[in-house]
């Protein structure tokens, strides 16, 4: 099917699907969008929509192309394009049969501002360009996502009146007239919530900008045209994803668990680009399909970690092959040995995660990235010890069990799993969890999801294959913080 607005051209010049497609390119720069997120704007002299697919391994925001966006109608069928829809994009078209005036809209996840949601934190106008969302800011609590029409149709008119509407624990709304205007807001919003994260613990009155200058400041702005340069220049462009060149660089065809290293060496990549560890004295062990063997990672850089760098063992923890093994590896053998259903193991020394735990903090369900791993109980060796003695690795591993994580106090955590992307995207959630949890307290008490909006982001969550496509995409990629910060 042939559509006419094909070449139609956006406010800043290029074609529409390559302009929604840099936004979401500069989204993920500033770390503001992830599988959850999605962008749409409504196609100029028509009742169509232009939206990104659903994110996943086969389509992810920071390597978006023009052509990978859908056509929809306003009833939300796709006429043009190959994916799923984003979850909750009913939203979207709510607001666009409804509210004629307005453009586009973005939904992501601004870390700080997403924080601020989480605990019904008030954002305060206290920086210039960005004072007046603080005016115009709405939350939207719900026992639900905005994938039914009824509450796709609450959730887009707070977005028609204010503009940005809080989901908590689950995200942020902005809608607007154009697509840069969009962007523009989000970026400003958070600015706004860093800035705010700074003054919330303040004891004195921080000075705001008053409604009236916020409003005057408006009518000198040239408006948000200029960004656009600003943005493009911020743009890497459409690359390919990271890994397949990995691959083709550590995957000679020489060694018969090539692949299987090459996964686990670039998982150890995507661990260090997410500060999920301290960054070299962690492993990641997997079990080979061969009777009494495994791979562990050596002692190395996570950032630097290829498959040359890693070692060959039996389940009694006797080095065949490959680089030295660390100490660690008495530990991993017994868990492979003795669990049959695990594949593999991550362990790290993660920092928010070994702080709690130290300070028994219940963490609340108030956030969708890790929920689960997080919110369940914590086995835990209640001793710091490097788990090398018999009676050590004995009494950790009956308090593993038959679960997915062990904690060893103040020393790290152990991640065991079915499949190595498993493994990884617990250990690097469970630790984001913790982090966007004790942001949020910077703001105030955060406030949990109800169950049934916790059963919805069960269902809708995307599989560890995807996240941990989503992650491994980080590596080596430029990065910048939001607000600059």
């Amino acid at each position: 099917m042939h559509i006419f607005y094909r070449d139609a051209v956006s406010v800043t010049g290029q074609n529409l699907h390559d302009d929604l497609a840099q936004a979401c390119r500069v989204l993920a720069l500033h770390g503001m969008i992830d599988l959850w997120g999605h962008a749409s704007l409504r196609i100029p002299k028509s009742d169509l929509v232009l939206v990104t697919p659903r994110f996943s391994r086969y389509c992810l925001p920071r390597y978006i192309k023009g052509e990978q966006m859908l056509v929809c109608d306003l009833q939300g069928n796709v006429v043009e394009g190959r994916g799923e829809l984003p979850v909750q994009f009913a939203v979207d078209i709510a607001l666009y049969r409804r509210h004629t005036r307005l453009g586009a809209c973005i939904f992501a996840s601004p870390e700080t501002a997403t924080a601020a949601g989480i605990s019904r934190f008030k954002l305060k106008p206290l920086t210039h360009m960005e004072s007046d969302i603080a005016y115009r800011i709405a939350t939207w609590d719900s026992t639900a996502l905005g994938d039914s029409a009824a509450t796709a149709g609450e959730l887009s008119k707070l977005i028609a009146g204010s503009g940005v509407v809080h989901q908590p624990g689950i995200g942020v709304w902005v809608g607007g007239k154009e697509l840069p205007e969009c962007l523009m807001t989000a970026y400003h919003l958070e600015y706004l919530a860093q800035a705010n994260v700074i003054g919330a613990r303040m004891d004195a009155d921080v000075r705001m900008v008053a409604r009236e200058d916020s409003d005057k400041l408006w009518t000198q702005f040239s408006g948000h045209h200029h960004y656009n340069e600003f943005f493009a220049s911020l743009d890497p462009g459409a690359r390919p994803h990271p890994y397949h060149e990995y691959l083709v660089q550590n995957t000679p065809g020489r060694d018969q668990f090539e692949q299987l290293k090459a996964a686990m060496a670039f998982s150890c990549r995507a661990l260090w680009e997410r500060g999920t560890l301290v960054a070299f004295l962690e492993h990641i062990s997997h079990r080979l399909p061969v009777e009494d063997r495994f791979l562990m990672t050596a002692a190395k850089n996570y950032r630097d970690m290829d498959p040359q760098d890693i070692s060959l063992l039996d389940f009694a923890a006797n080095w065949i092959s490959g680089p030295r093994p660390p100490g660690f590896k008495w530990f991993h053998a017994q868990i492979m040995a003795e669990r049959r259903d695990v594949q593999a193991v991550v362990h790290t020394h993660d920092l928010y995660g070994r702080v709690y735990a130290a300070a028994r903090h219940a963490l609340q369900p108030a956030y969708r990235l890790g929920l689960d791993i997080a919110t369940r109980t914590l086995p835990t060796y209640p001793r710091c010890d490097l788990i090398v003695d018999p009676e050590v690795r004995r009494s950790t591993i009956d308090v593993l069990g038959s679960g997915p994580i062990v904690h060893e106090a103040a020393h790290g955590t152990d991640f065991v799993a079915t499949t190595l992307e498993r493994a990884v995207i617990d250990a690097i959630q469970r630790e984001e969890f913790i982090s966007m949890l004790h942001l949020a307290q910077q703001f105030g008490s955060p406030q949990p999801m109800p169950a049934a909006l916790i059963d919805a982001v069960h269902r809708h969550d995307p599989d560890p294959v995807d996240w941990w496509w989503f992650y491994a995409g980080e590596v080596a990629a430029p990065r910048r913080s939001a607000g600059g910060l």
